[in-house]
């Protein structure tokens, strides 16, 4: 799959989806991991880092990061918060996750919100891990996280449903609507994201973008990593490692066999 076959529509505004994406619950739990597994040596690959909302706290902790994306966009972001920071150490890099190509092995590698499910089939779920496999050092750790497919979370009402507003200044704000739809027999779910901005009552601009998420469920992503050269150690419910009881998230860890 190149660049151009995947739907970025809904990445085209970086600094927008900064605006929506704050936070870093999974710092914790990712460091604890980092800190027993690289001790201190060689690269940490943040995999569809985005805008750096995790590489650059990741990298404050003291590590050499590799920040890995498609979309240039959101990687000149990155490279425009990170170089405010002279403290510390990313390499920035655009490459497909299904065909990575690193000068050399990391110890531990993690992606991040949800970005798992961008990989809509089963080849490309398996080019995924294989490469990821490839960049990892021998009983390297990959961590990930996925949306759990709940009844909740697929069965929504094909109308649109107010998500969240995005305060953008005293008197500016951006509502976000969703449209969704399921199909079942390739258990992707297909969003429409409406953005109104408005000033007041009144919408001065609409926006709307698409995107679609794979669900996986637990039995059939433990014979995934399986079958793709991983051994399950933890499938989490949240960032906080509570036991995984039809959450809303599914947090893997898994290690290179």
């Amino acid at each position: 799959m190149t660049f151009t076959e995947w739907d970025l529509s809904e990445y085209e505004d970086p600094a927008l989806y900064d605006m929506e994406n704050k936070g870093c619950p999974e710092l914790s739990l990712l460091l604890s991991w980092i800190q027993q597994q690289a001790g201190g040596t060689g690269p940490i690959v943040d995999l569809a880092c985005g805008t750096g909302r995790l590489t650059i706290p990741v990298a404050e902790a003291g590590y050499a990061v590799i920040g890995i994306d498609l979309h240039e966009g959101m990687l000149e972001q990155a490279r425009a918060k990170a170089s405010q920071r002279s403290d510390i150490s990313i390499q920035w890099m655009q490459q497909d996750l299904t065909d990575l190509n690193l000068a050399t092995e990391a110890p531990f590698a993690y992606m991040v919100g949800n970005s798992f499910q961008h990989f809509l089939t089963n080849e490309l779920q398996n080019r995924l891990l294989q490469s990821v496999r490839s960049l990892l050092t021998d009983n390297g750790i990959f961590i990930f996280d996925t949306r759990f497919p709940t009844a909740d979370e697929l069965l929504q009402l094909q109308e649109e449903e107010f998500w969240h507003s995005i305060p953008m200044g005293s008197q500016q704000r951006c509502d976000v609507y969703t449209l969704a739809v399921y199909d079942p027999v390739t258990q992707i779910q297909h969003y429409t994201i409406i953005r109104r901005f408005r000033e007041g009552e009144k919408t001065v601009m609409e926006r709307t973008s698409t995107i679609h998420l794979r669900y996986t469920y637990p039995q059939e992503l433990a014979r995934l990593l399986e079958l793709n050269g991983f051994e399950l150690l933890h499938l989490y419910g949240n960032w906080s490692a509570e036991p995984l009881q039809a959450s809303s998230s599914m947090i893997v860890i898994c290690r290179k066999v």
